[in-house]
């Protein structure tokens, strides 16, 4: 049995944790995040896909959508 890198024990985190953090985060960047929301609504973005398909890329992902 080999030894993994990062030793045998695996840190764990709370969801508290992990909600507290995410409070924080928001707090300390909400100028930026507001700064880009205001920038993309004046570009006349919208959310989603940025980068354009490739064909095979398209034609591998068509065979995955949603059946009515």
């Amino acid at each position: 049995m080999r030894k993994r890198k990062g030793g045998g024990k695996l840190t764990t985190i709370r969801l508290k944790d992990l909600e507290t953090r995410v409070k924080k985060n928001n707090k300390k960047y909400k100028k930026a995040i507001s700064s880009f929301q205001e920038e993309t609504k004046s570009k006349g973005m919208i959310a989603g896909r940025v980068r354009p398909k490739h064909p095979t890329e398209a034609k591998i992902l068509s065979m995955f959508q949603k059946k009515k």
